[in-house]
């Protein structure tokens, strides 16, 4: 059996150490960060058959990408996920509830508590038939046992034997307000999606005003072990396609054996199957039906709270996986020798001792023979080592459970000598190394403790270069970047680490940086090599290292000569007119992701940054990995002086949030844990305006890990709801219907939330903030700011064409529209709640917006959908309107918007070349036994036609 592990993502400016496990039937997956998903795309690699994934630490930076990814394997027809981590692992899951439901997919979370007693202290957390998994908790200081050894209780069985099963009281699905008592539901397990509860818990849910954020202990824990059941109930697990053909074949055979004579044949499995296979996974589905909902369910979650002593940094899980065992191999001569025959030979491979008759010269003796005679010595199962060592103090915790404890002792001694006459044969050790923690000796003694022999893979910030994640996105902006510089700046990255890890003594012989696609075939053992696919895919970092130059096709050339030349005519026209520029001429737009519903290979989800010099920056939505990509545009350390992504964060004074679907704010709590980081801390306030459910879901996070939301200094993070800024302004919020707050919680308080939008307003000098009610089949909020220099920004979030966004932001300076769909496909987007580009651009024409963004293209349009050109030649002539494509990175001015028209032939031009450049390493082998996916089929893109567009501004 052949197994191996890689690096899926490692230390970056936009992702964390991610690392995957394949067997041929199973994957298993240790940390799943920010980009996790989108980083598939980009490698070629595929996330089929995963069956766990593993956290080290139950914190945002290590489990941002995890609800986006439950939601791409549940929408890929996987029907069971298991997830293993610290405790807190489950309040971080049932937070994201309001956005993150599933029926057909099965979840099951286990925490793993920091503590144990000596008989437990290796005892695995997952077993199957691939590998076994022992955590390793590390604690940033000495832990004494004492009369309670396990200080975080292990998780609560979703069944109990010992459970009652009464019946539960639910809300019904239709009424926003979780108030009121409803219908009871069906108990316990026996009916799918439903879980047997304990009679307190029970209790506790039968009353009016349940207040769940009281629960403790068991029946908090209870709680979120049916919240989490609630949001993956499996009631409507996937069709399973072999089945489906199955049952036709049984079908067909029946009905062939009852056909009369002249009748017709039935449709053959081959064309059932075809039909099966064609139908393809909607990554924009409106809406996906639910159950009932358990009384509480819109209330807080009980609060998390862990009886490890408070530290400066977080305890985090380290895991050993053990691949599985394997017998000797069979000698055929010494059983043909001995005269085994047939059967027996099973029956020894199986560790059986057989007996039975020969014939031995002329006499008839019985003869016994067992394993060990025909069997050569087992194999020793290999095994690899995730270590996450956040800081220097976690070090003394490691060291103690590797040389004291009796199991680990058989992988590393203080000599540094061979391990390998243990057991268990440790390959390799992924290290995740914080910082500090590579230089420190002690480290360097627990390194050099596990033998010569393994592998040391580190990941360190210090101590590895910072080179892209998506190259693919990098090299088309790289090409971008000849048209013009300044509106298609390169991706900020590093290609040398700051410090040389090399320069450190005492280091163990094989040790070597942590990259991405970096693979290790485990088993047959072969060591860490690159990928070469992942090699043959990066077009960009050969050209930036200087060991390929870029070469633009004539036509890409001639178009970049003819843009440039039509922006300088434009310019000088308007010189010779006198026109005076444009009221918040310097006013940055910067598109940080511009697609719909689920990252891809080109462009990131929703976020746009608004930059206002000398007052402040906004942020309007913020998609999963939206600081990777704030940090990707402004760069981490600037040598130069200039502004970097930790001056915009420390500038961010306003983050809109328009609705709670999770490709608009799923990387709403990293930036949070970035600017916790800021030091000196902030001198002002970030004001959050968004739903309640969206600031509920921040809160109960809080309990995990400090966000800033109740920072004493008074400059944390300060909550303003939308519908307190909801421009009729009715000075109270709605009560019934769709658009009522949904709670009573004292922070929802109006007149709080109108003060705090003022506080905001003279922060960032503007005259108003307010919000409108989009149509999008879910509550959902578009805004208007006006700045007191006269400019304005209208942002729709997620919206089909509706009058509200109009009325809120007439005259815009810049309206920034949802363009979901292509014009051809108005009829899908009516029934997604989506706006096609053509609609876009008439609210855009009907507010007398004077530049229209468009953004949140569908997956559909990886690049850019040709809807785009056509709106953008229709309204060259209008002067008064000013369409732009929205791409991520694009570092727009308000002044300088119209210089788009200019580039969308070499737009076009540079995508037809990269789309052909995708077709290519799209059809590369696959690496070895990595995957046998046949490679992609690649439609032949379009011609293009010729262009001339007319700047307008």
């Amino acid at each position: 059996m052949t197994w191996s592990s890689t690096v899926h993502t490692t230390i970056s400016t936009d992702t964390e150490p991610s690392i995957i496990v394949t067997f041929a039937d199973a994957k298993y997956i240790f940390n799943a960060s920010e980009n996790t998903g989108r980083a598939f795309l980009q490698s070629n690699r595929n996330w089929r058959k995963t069956k766990g994934l593993f956290f080290t630490q139950a914190r945002v930076e290590k489990t941002s990408g995890l609800c986006g990814l439950i939601m791409t394997l549940a929408d890929a027809t996987f029907d069971k996920l298991g997830l293993y981590g610290p405790p807190g692992l489950k309040q971080i899951l049932a937070s994201t509830r309001f956005y993150n439901y599933r029926d057909s997919i099965d979840v099951q979370a286990k925490e793993i508590p920091w503590t144990s007693s000596s008989d437990q202290s290796h005892e695995p957390c997952f077993s199957d038939a691939n590998v076994t998994v022992y955590p390793i908790p590390a604690l940033p200081f000495k832990y004494v046992a004492g009369a309670s050894d396990h200080l975080v209780s292990p998780s609560i069985p979703l069944t109990s034997s010992g459970a009652q099963e009464p019946e539960l009281p639910e809300k019904r699905k239709r009424d926003p307000s979780p108030d009121s008592p409803r219908k009871r539901l069906n108990p316990g397990n026996l009916v799918p999606g439903r879980m047997a509860l304990s009679e307190e818990l029970l209790r506790e849910l039968k009353k009016k005003d349940v207040e769940p954020a009281t629960f403790s202990g068991a029946i908090a824990d209870e709680y979120r072990d049916m919240i989490l059941r609630t949001m993956y109930p499996n009631t409507n697990p996937p069709e399973d396609p072999t089945a489906e053909v199955k049952i036709n074949q049984k079908k067909k055979s029946r009905a062939g054996m009852k056909r009369k004579a002249g009748e017709s044949p039935p449709p053959t499995t081959s064309n059932i199957e075809v039909e099966y296979m064609n139908t393809e996974v909607d990554i924009d589905t409106r809406r996906r039906s639910r159950n009932t909902l358990p009384n509480g369910f819109h209330k807080q979650l009980p609060k998390f709270s862990s009886d490890l002593p408070p530290s400066s940094t977080p305890p985090s899980m380290s895991y050993l996986v053990v691949g599985p065992h394997y017998r000797g191999k069979f000698d055929v001569e010494k059983a043909r020798e001995l005269g085994v025959q047939g059967r027996d030979r099973g029956k020894l491979t199986q560790g059986e001792t057989v007996t039975f008759q020969v014939k031995v010269g002329e006499e008839i003796v019985e003869r016994m023979v067992k394993p060990e005679d025909v069997l050569a010595e087992p194999e020793k199962p290999s095994a690899i080592l995730i270590l996450d060592t956040p800081s220097p103090d976690h070090i003394p915790s490691l060291l103690a459970t590797f040389s004291e404890s009796e199991f680990y002792r058989q992988l590393w001694n203080e000599s540094g000598s061979s391990t390998q006459g243990q057991q268990i044969t440790l390959r390799a050790i992924y290290h995740l190394c914080g910082d500090d923690v590579l230089e420190h000796e002690q480290f360097r003694i627990l390194m050099k403790g596990f033998g010569p022999d393994v592998h040391h893979i580190i990941a360190s910030k210090d101590h590895c270069p910072d080179p892209v994640t998506f190259t693919s996105a990098a090299f088309s902006q790289l090409r971008l970047n000849s048209l013009d510089e300044k509106v298609f700046p390169l991706p900020n990255h590093s290609l040398a680490p700051r410090k040389d890890y090399l320069a450190l003594p005492n280091l163990p012989p094989k040790i070597q940086l942590m990259t991405s696609s970096l693979h290790m075939t485990v088993r047959p053992f072969s060591p860490p090599a690159l990928d070469p696919v992942a090699a043959a895919i990066d077009k960009f970092h050969p050209i930036m290292s200087g060991s390929e130059i870029l070469d633009l096709s004539p036509q890409m050339q001639n178009c970049v000569r003819a843009a440039k030349a039509n922006v300088k005519r434009q310019i000088a026209a308007r010189e010779v007119e006198g026109a005076s520029p444009p009221v918040g001429k310097d006013v940055g737009i910067i598109p940080l992701g511009t697609g719909g519903s689920a990252p891809g290979k080109y462009r990131n989800v929703l976020a746009t940054l608004i930059r206002i010099p000398e007052w402040g920056n906004i942020l309007l939505d913020t998609g999963e990995g939206t600081w990777g990509q704030l940090a990707r545009n402004f760069g981490l350390h600037r040598q130069d002086g200039q502004y970097d992504s930790w001056q915009a964060l420390r500038d961010l004074k306003c983050i809109f949030v328009s609705h709670i679907h999770a490709d608009h704010h799923v990387g709403l709590a990293h930036l949070l844990a970035r600017r916790k980081m800021l030091d000196p801390p902030p001198k002002h306030p970030l004001y959050i305006v968004s739903l309640r459910t969206l600031h509920l879901y921040l809160r109960e996070l809080s309990d995990v890990q400090d966000l800033g939301l109740f920072d004493p200094s008074g400059n944390g993070v300060i909550p303003i709801l939308s519908e307190s800024l909801h421009f009729r302004n009715t000075d109270s919020y709605p009560t019934t219907g769709m658009w009522q707050v949904g709670g009573d919680e004292a922070w929802l308080d109006f007149e709080t939330s109108a003060r705090n939008a003022k506080a905001m307003c003279n922060y960032l000098g503007l005259e108003h903030f307010r919000t409108a009610d989009m149509y999008h089949y879910c509550r959902c909020f578009g805004c208007n700011f006006k700045h007191k220099d006269g400019w304005s920004v209208s942002f729709s979030g997620d919206t089909m064409p509706t009058d509200n966004l109009v009325w809120l932001g007439q005259d815009s300076t810049v309206l920034i529209h949802e363009a979901t769909m292509a014009n051809e496909e108005a009829d899908i987007a009516k029934k997604k709640g989506h706006s096609t580009i053509g609609q876009a651009v008439n609210i855009g024409k009907k507010m007398n917006a004077s530049n229209i963004l468009l953004t949140h293209f569908s997956g559909r349009h990886p690049k850019l959908p040709p809807s785009v050109t056509r709106e953008m030649m229709e309204v060259a002539p209008d002067t008064k309107h000013v369409v732009v494509p929205a791409l991520d990175h694009a570092n727009l001015t308000i002044s300088e918007m119209w210089k788009m028209s200019c580039y969308v032939p070499a737009l076009l031009i540079n995508f037809r070349e990269t789309n052909e450049a995708d077709s290519e390493t799209d059809a590369l082998p696959i690496w070895t036994k990595r995957s046998r996916d046949p490679p992609r089929r690649v439609q032949k893109p379009a011609p293009i036609k010729k262009l001339n567009l007319v700047a307008t501004g």
